[in-house]
């Protein structure tokens, strides 16, 4: 994985800056370079994950007049080197970055469209002015700029951009205000900043004569419809597309790991993981969970099933798994680190599980992300487009399935069509909290002034057009950010096999039938799935995983008390006129907390104290 930077100025005058910026990007590693022109700057550095030969970036090409810094990983290299005429005996060394350079001097700004993969490049057009930049489809490598009067700086770190000459540290109120409220909704533009922006997932920004212009060229609601003779036929065409994203992304010699939590995603990514690189002569994947170690006894019934499945998978392909929970002290630093930055936004679990990969030699880690929102999609919004377009006799025949009351099933389908968030409220009400309840711990004069936005709940009301919202929320891209930024310190990066392109705009055109049939939830995955995951994984329909959360709320709380003496004693935070400080210390009462574990409020509010 690289990092990148660089700038455009509007004056054809020396393009400083660039060195804070590659030093504040030293976590990718110290092999770092730049490359200069009049006004134009680009620059790179690598973790060294890359294994296979790799251009040294950024480079030039005199012959087209076009300059590159990329950090890029590119899928179907074999249709794309069809495309742009690449001879059959050069595609084994031609790089990533020399296709990129390639499918731009042929295509321009629409060659996004023809590349598949993980990317964020910049791609300075000497003959033409111009400078290009792009970000893949989902966001899976960042890319942060700012407009400054001298021109605009990109970088992939907000903290780099911020290194940069000119560009103002002033955090953005409305997005503070936001993140203290309704953090989880994310965003795919905003930064806690006020001068850095976010290039979208799936847009490109054009830079000539000073001018700046964002478009977005990846547009899923497009997606055309999936067209299979049969159910088994759904699930071939699934089946051969998952197996060649997790192949795609097992690309080079370096060692490989995967989360594996019991559940469908990380498991049959595990599987299919393993098969891959067994037929290439390949060491198995490490997998690693977010369950504690077991002791010396067995675990409670109520734990017992999400190791039984781990162990299940593990069992069957010969995986070795690492059992990490986070630490009190793991919670501390966690909370410690800087709330603003992109890189801090990481579960302790995961911060644990990154050490134990980095310590195991693991240098791409594959990942489930995304699942839910595409081929492992729930079906949410299926009942309420059936009662909306008057299928009802479907309907009741859904909910006869689902082995419910008649009535509370048609409430829960209603209920969210006449207000998003009725049932919440209902809930809210039925525990005695009252409507006015106050959850997140803003600064009630910061909140007056600034008058954060409602929170907006998406209304489900088809499957295609809730998995569209999901898709387009930013919580996706948020994470990808930190785990891209983190991942990097430990020398690791992050793969997602079920955000693949093709995987995607395939779930979005399939109908809604093949995510929910009767009482069973994600039903297209299960069915394709059932010859490759054990039976009792395949078909189980649980999402409670008491064994993964409860112990990591244990270390929550015995962690407060750090917290709290710290937060109580020498000078407030510069950050704290945000916060409710008073409603905070409270908070951080452990046994309160035990009583009522309110995660998120706390989390936010005081990570983002910076103290």
């Amino acid at each position: 994985m690289r990092a990148i930077c660089g700038c455009q100025l509007r004056r054809q005058e020396g393009a400083n800056g660039l060195d804070p910026m590659l030093a504040a990007l030293s976590d990718y590693g110290a092999d770092g370079a730049t490359w200069t022109d009049a006004g134009v700057g680009l620059g790179c550095r690598r973790t060294g994950t890359e294994g296979e030969r790799a251009d040294r970036l950024p480079r030039f090409d005199p012959a087209t007049g076009l300059a590159l810094t990329a950090d890029a990983r590119l899928d179907d290299r074999e249709s794309l080197c069809d495309a742009l005429g690449v001879p059959h005996p050069d595609r084994a060394d031609v790089t990533d970055d020399e296709l990129i350079l390639r499918a731009y001097a042929r295509w321009g700004r629409a060659c996004p469209t023809h590349l598949l993969g993980d990317y964020a490049f910049a791609v300075w057009d000497a003959k033409q002015r111009v400078l290009f930049c792009a970000r893949d489809h989902a966001g899976a490598r960042p890319f942060h700029y700012a407009q400054t009067p001298r021109g605009l700086v990109f970088a992939s770190a907000v903290e780099a951009v911020l290194a940069a000459p000119g560009v103002s540290g002033e955090l953005d109120e409305a997005t503070v205000a936001a993140h203290l409220t309704r953090p989880m909704l994310g965003t795919t533009t905003h930064t806690f900043f006020k001068a850095v922006r976010k290039l979208p997932p799936g847009h490109t920004l054009t830079i000539k004569g000073g001018e700046a212009r964002l478009e977005r060229y990846w547009r899923p609601e497009h997606a055309p419809a999936a067209r299979a003779a049969s159910d088994d036929a759904y699930a071939e065409e699934f089946l051969n597309l998952y197996a060649q994203a997790v192949t795609d992304r097992l690309r080079g010699p370096d060692p490989v790991g995967v989360h594996l939590s019991g559940g469908l995603d990380s498991s049959s990514i595990a599987v299919l993981a393993a098969r891959e690189l067994r037929r290439q002569g390949r060491p198995s994947p490490l997998a690693f969970s977010w369950l504690p170690t077991l002791g010396d006894h067995p675990p409670s019934e109520s734990h017992a099933a999400e190791y039984d499945a781990i162990a299940a998978v593990c069992a069957q392909e010969g995986i070795q798994v690492f059992h990490r929970a986070p630490s009190p002290g793991d919670v501390v630093a966690m909370l410690r680190r800087d709330g603003a930055c992109p890189g801090v936004h990481v579960h302790p679990n995961e911060m644990v599980v990154q050490r134990c990969a980095a310590e195991q030699g693991v240098r791409v880690l594959l990942s489930g992300w995304g699942g839910d929102e595409g081929a492992s999609f729930n079906g949410h919004g299926h009942h309420a487009h059936l009662l909306l377009t008057g299928r009802w006799l479907r309907l009741l025949t859904e909910g006869r399935a689902r082995e419910v009351n008649p009535i509370k099933f048609l409430a829960s389908v209603a209920l969210p069509l006449v207000h998003p968030d009725l049932p919440g409220i209902l809930r809210r009400l039925r525990r005695g909290d009252g409507l006015r309840h106050r959850r997140w711990l803003i600064d009630p004069a910061f909140a007056r002034r600034v008058k954060p936005a409602p929170r907006r709940i998406p209304r489900q009301v088809g499957v295609r057009d809730t998995q569209l919202q999901m898709l387009q929320a930013g919580h996706l891209s948020q994470r990808i950010e930190g785990w891209a930024a983190s991942g990097a310190a430990h020398g690791m990066e992050y793969r997602y096999p079920l955000l693949d392109r093709r995987l995607l705009e395939f779930a979005l055109g399939l109908p809604p039938e093949q995510f929910r049939r009767g009482r069973q939830t994600r039903w297209l995955m299960r069915h394709a799935l059932r010859s490759v995951l054990p039976p009792e994984l395949c078909w189980n329909s649980s999402k409670a995983d008491p064994a993964r959360y409860e112990p990591f709320i244990e270390s929550f709380a015995e962690a407060l008390p750090v917290v709290r003496r710290a937060l109580a004693t020498g000078a407030a935070p510069s950050r704290a006129r945000f916060i409710d400080m008073p409603r905070l210390l409270e908070r951080l009462d452990p046994d309160l907390f035990r009583a009522k574990p309110q995660l998120m409020p706390i989390h936010n509010a005081v990570q983002f104290l910076d103290f």
